[in-house]
């Protein structure tokens, strides 16, 4: 017995009703995220594919990667700041700066323990991060920007001496 196979053609209609649903899915996500996230779940679970918003999925997935190495950006320029108002301020030295430079190299080496390909991005991240810490560092001690080096005075091996054992692995 021969199987025709049903070819399916986009009628004027058809494509208006793609369309529909293309705006529906999008005003969902930028209405109620929160809820847009619970469907786009409940439709993976239930392997309704077709049901899926998939460019706006890309953008999340992508979003997330990114908050990730971010962070570390953050926590850097947090350490940077913290780092050049001991060596240029010393006599405004304090223990919340202390905690903070701390704070920042435990945080950074938690998100790499949790997120390991992130290790690769540490040393990338430290020019800009320092730049933007050397503006902050500027502004909080009243000194000009020029007091502080152009470059990064700190390498990642020195900051970071347990990431050297997995850098040499890799």
């Amino acid at each position: 017995m021969e199987t025709k196979k049903k070819i399916l053609r986009r009628t004027p209609h058809k494509m208006a009703i793609c369309a529909h649903v293309a705006i529906e899915k999008e005003l969902k996500h930028d209405k109620d995220f929160f809820q847009w996230t619970r469907d786009q779940m409940k439709f993976l679970k239930e392997k309704e594919f077709t049901k899926l918003d998939i460019n706006k999925l890309i953008e999340e997935i992508e979003s997330l990667g990114n908050s990730e190495r971010n962070a570390i950006e953050s926590y850097m320029i947090v350490l940077f700041v913290h780092l050049l108002k001991m060596e240029y301020q010393p006599a405004m030295r304090c223990s919340s700066w202390e905690n903070s430079i701390e704070n920042a190299k435990f945080r950074i080496k938690r998100l790499i323990q949790k997120n390991p390909s992130l290790l690769k991005e540490v040393s990338g991240a430290m020019p800009d991060a320092y730049y933007s810490a050397r503006l902050q560092a500027s502004s909080e001690t009243g000194l000009a920007k020029k007091t502080f080096p152009d470059e990064c005075p700190w390498k990642r091996e020195v900051l970071f001496p347990e990431l050297n054992k997995k850098m040499k692995k890799k």
